[in-house]
């Protein structure tokens, strides 16, 4: 196609194969073998040069279209090796958007790969243990690894501390200059179900009882978006991760408390065995600044 397309674009079969860098013999061989192969002529030679027949115009109508698809479809193969199109799916726990640290990583893959397509998808840390496994995501950033760890590679984002969430219309807790766990002894809280989150509730619980503290448990929340709107209704108080202060309620304020020493590691995780360009190129930005 790409020597009939120069033929035709010169009207002459010396010049076109001074131009292929081929021999003239073998460029008239091999149109001479199309015109067989379609059962037609497409040039008709003339004393000098030669001009396009009328199939002829129609192929080199749609000789042009075929390598056009033909450049696109390698530059696309290529950039695919490259990581620099694609497709990516990202998991994402509630709460891991909202320090910051990951929606810098997303932007910054975003301004550096901008033709890479990537599907967000919302899941708990524990539901996306299942879904790395079943290669339903390539990438995930929770805030507690599977216990399997086999296969599986992380990296550090970020830590942050657990603080207690509590409405300003509380005025009892909110005047308090000190803090500590069993201050909170018979408050009212909004929690979640073991179910919904184990690690992080066995980790509260424990530094709970160590402090003399048994959560009194008014109402029960899964995310934390949620949680923090019932705070903010007044309906009891929750402890929640300090980058809750981008985007809690006005009259919601965060109190540290003395003896309660908990923090929480969000960390990205993929599978070693992935292979996928894109995904090669995620790992980059999660340390760049």
């Amino acid at each position: 196609m790409r020597y009939f397309t120069k033929i035709a674009q010169l009207e002459h079969f010396g010049q076109a194969a001074q131009d292929l860098h081929v021999a003239q013999p073998a460029l008239s061989r091999q149109i001479k073998q199309l015109e067989e192969e379609l059962g037609v002529e497409l040039f008709e030679r003339l004393p000098r040069g030669v001009r396009l027949t009328a199939a002829g115009r129609v192929l080199l109508e749609n000789a042009s279209r075929l390598l056009d698809d033909v450049d696109r479809m390698v530059a696309t193969t290529r950039a695919t090796a490259e990581g620099k199109s694609g497709f990516i799916k990202v998991g994402f726990a509630d709460g891991a958007t909202y320090s910051g640290h990951v929606p810098d990583i997303l932007g910054r893959f975003r301004k550096h790969n901008p033709k890479a397509e990537m599907e967000l998808v919302p899941a708990s840390s524990i539901a996306q243990a299942t879904l790395l496994e079943t290669e339903s995501i390539d990438l995930g950033f929770v805030y507690w690894l599977p216990q399997n760890t086999a296969g599986i590679e992380r990296s550090i984002i970020n830590e942050e501390r657990i603080v207690l969430a509590v409405s300003k219309s509380n005025k009892a807790l909110v005047a308090r200059k000190r803090l500590q766990l069993k201050d909170l002894n018979g408050v009212p809280f909004v929690w979640f179900k073991r179910n919904d989150g184990p690690m992080y509730y066995d980790l509260v619980l424990a530094e709970c009882n160590k402090g003399g503290l048994n959560l009194n448990v008014v109402q029960e929340a899964f995310t934390e978006s949620t949680m923090l709107s019932l705070v903010a209704a007044d309906i009891g108080v929750t402890f929640i991760t300090e980058s809750a202060r981008r985007r809690k309620p006005d009259n919601v304020v965060l109190l540290e408390i003395e003896d309660f020493n908990a923090t929480i590691t969000l960390q990205a995780m993929w599978r070693r065995s992935n292979r996928n360009p894109v995904l090669m190129r995620f790992i980059k930005e999660l340390s760049r600044e």
